[in-house]
């Protein structure tokens, strides 16, 4: 069975994956230390945008930082976002799904299940990503 979980993004509010079911989402997980991670936010928030009408989530877990360093990463690159950015400072949600490279990304299908396990940064806004994460809906 998939881990639930429940984590707070950078303003305090928690979110917890199995309240999303319904939706696909994508759950990465990255780190400040990881170059790809900087190339690769900006398309998952392109696909967030591209996907704004669909029942779609991105939940962006950060590998075990204090959350000024998260804050301090995103100001440095001037990373926006319009997805939550979530802290697993204790690092149990990494050790759950058992993440040991970053950027390490599934894609979980609106009944809980991971359909997809990406390990490495891709364009996420790409037609072929797009048309896969829209074929799930269905």
């Amino acid at each position: 069975p998939l881990p639930d979980f429940t984590l707070s993004d950078m303003a305090g509010t928690a979110h917890t994956l199995s309240k999303y079911r319904g939706k696909v989402v994508m759950v990465n997980f990255w780190a400040t230390y990881c170059g790809p991670c900087i190339k690769e936010m900006p398309s998952m928030a392109r696909l967030k945008e591209k996907m704004a009408v669909k029942p779609f989530e991105i939940l962006a877990i950060d590998m075990a930082e204090e959350k000024g360093d998260v804050a301090g990463f995103m100001r440095h690159h001037k990373i926006e976002v319009n997805f939550p950015i979530l802290l697993d400072m204790e690092g149990n949600v990494i050790e759950q799904w058992m993440v040991s490279a970053v950027p390490t990304t599934f894609i979980v299908g609106p009944q809980g299940k991971i359909h997809y396990a990406l390990y490495g940064a891709i364009e996420w806004d790409s037609d072929e990503v797009v048309s896969t994460i829209n074929g799930l809906m269905k």
